[in-house]
């Protein structure tokens, strides 16, 4: 048994001995890896030519290894540095391959070579010459957003610029105003703006514009010296590729409107008495010392099936509240809003005067209460919380001739204002808990089978203002009112018992707009 361990122990030192030894032999060097193009070569008819925008792929093999990338270079690979190479893992993308500007087309050379997990790259990469040709880029004006025909201050066109070539190849898309000629006439629009605005100085001899960018309507420090103040304008747009080539010229034109009051005048009254309506008011308010205005007709349009009003054409499209019609309201300090229906463009008033509010804009708005939904839209922005639900049992409410609106113990020396004739279509509101109630009717439920009478006994308001005091709701045309246009009546002192005084409109007009709201001219 010893004899067999002995002989077991010697072949192992025997083994380890030769172990300690080495191998003999040469180490092999790594090959390169080799790459290929999925394309060789391009035949083409005589003549014809590719775009600019191609996909190239490719592909790498490393016979004692494996791919870990590939480099690309784009033009004569012979003049390339190492670091002029592009790295990838990619076996395949689309290139906007160079054209130098000014010229249509171009042969350009790609080259690719392997890089395997050694660091080698492949000696002898395969390169493929394109014969590219450039098209020019488009561009056109988005649908909706160009202004209206005409504007104040404010002027908004949305456009689309396209390039065959591929996006990429897009360099850049200037704006002129009335002006293509001149050497600063066209200013340059970055890339990625798809709505350009142009905002008005008209405060000066020389009107200027200055272009604000994007749905921010981000500043530039690009100003137009080409305005044309109560005349037409006319904006023009042209794209231009890499490779300088111009797209087609587009243009339009809009009259601008010199901007003369801090006051805008929104008359929604819509009909055949919409001028008339219109001129009530505009005396009240000269009788008031506010002689200038500036004025927008916006009673286009009619509210069908229960529905509101399309905003009117005199605005911005809905799309563009945000930025140009808040930018463009916010242009006054104060609006006096005149409408027959709570159906019509006070309905979008909540998303366009966001910023008109924001910078200590003041409103006053009239127009008739009628029964509406809740969710009505202009439910959502006046100071009340609803109109009072319509009477039942064949009852309805009633305001009699000659009663007088009842002022809130909150408004000091209030005017005396009678109703000309028997009212039977006007509902009270309900005020939020926060608004600040100003003047009431007498309303009665009349129920005309019986012919009897009752006070109501909910809410009888009909005009209130919401707790920061920049948005009066008055809630019955103005011509419902005695006064010597429209009715047999005298002035409240001289009135005797039984006659019917003329309404002081001129002081309700004071009181809520002068007093409460700052209108000043």
């Amino acid at each position: 048994m010893y004899k067999y361990t002995l002989i077991l122990t010697l072949l192992a030192i025997t083994a380890m001995t030769a172990c300690d030894s080495g191998l003999d032999g040469q180490l092999n060097e790594n090959i390169p890896p080799t790459t290929s193009l999925t394309v060789n070569e391009i035949n083409l008819p005589e003549g014809e030519r590719l775009v600019s925008q191609v996909n190239i792929s490719w592909w790498g093999d490393d016979p004692d290894g494996y791919i870990v990338g590939y480099e690309f270079y784009i033009g004569d690979h012979s003049t390339a540095g190492e670091d002029d190479w592009i790295y990838t893992t990619s076996t395949d993308s689309t290139f906007i391959l160079p054209i130098e500007e000014g010229n249509q087309d171009a042969d350009v050379e790609f080259t690719v070579r392997a890089v395997d997990n050694d660091g080698a790259r492949d000696p002898n990469p395969p390169s493929l010459t394109f014969p590219i040709t450039n098209s020019p880029p488009a561009i056109e004006f988005n649908n909706f957003e160009t202004p209206p025909d005409t504007t104040y201050r404010i002027a908004s066109f949305g456009f689309t610029a396209s390039d065959p070539d591929g996006e990429a190849n897009l360099n850049r898309v200037e704006i002129a105003l009335n002006d293509t000629t001149s050497e600063n006439g066209w200013q340059e629009v970055e890339l990625g703006i798809n709505l350009v605005t142009l905002r008005i100085d008209d405060t000066q001899a020389n009107a200027t514009a200055e272009l604000l960018l994007g749905r921010t309507a981000r500043t530039t420090g690009i100003i137009f010296e080409s305005v044309n103040l109560n005349a037409e304008n006319e904006v023009f747009l042209r794209a231009i590729d890499n490779a300088g080539a111009v797209s087609n010229v587009i243009s339009f034109d809009w009259f601008v409107k010199q901007q003369t009051s801090r006051i805008l005048f929104l008359n929604d009254y819509q009909g055949s008495n919409s001028l008339a309506r219109f001129q009530i008011h505009a005396d009240l308010l000269r009788e008031n010392g506010i002689t200038q205005f500036d004025y927008m007709d916006i009673s286009d349009g009619n509210p069908t099936g229960g529905r509101r009003v399309q905003l009117s054409q005199a605005f911005p499209d809905r799309s563009l509240a945000a930025p140009t019609t808040n930018l463009m309201l916010a242009e006054w300090d104060h609006i006096y809003w005149l409408s027959n229906d709570l159906r019509r463009n006070i309905g979008y008033a909540l998303e366009m005067t966001t910023d008109f509010f924001g910078n200590g804009g003041t409103m006053f708005v009239n127009m008739p209460t009628t029964f509406i939904s809740e969710d009505e839209p202009s439910i959502q922005f006046l100071p009340f919380s609803r109109v009072e639900a319509r009477p039942t049992n064949n009852r309805r409410f009633q305001i009699e001739s000659g009663s007088e609106i009842v002022s809130d113990p909150s408004v000091l020396s209030p005017p005396v204002v009678h109703f000309r004739r028997t009212q039977n279509t006007y509902p009270p509101i309900v005020p939020f808990s926060e608004s600040i109630p100003l003047y009431e009717a007498s309303f009665q439920l009349f129920d005309p089978f019986s012919n009897t009478r009752e006070d109501f006994e909910g809410s009888n308001l009909i005009a209130a203002t919401d707790p920061e005091e920049n948005l009066i709701f008055f809630g019955v045309d103005f011509n419902e009112f005695s006064s010597i246009e429209n009715s047999n009546c005298v002035p409240p002192e001289q009135a005797d018992e039984g006659e019917l005084p003329c309404s002081e409109m001129d002081r309700l007009i004071e009181q809520m707009v002068i007093d409460i709201l700052g209108f000043q001219q």
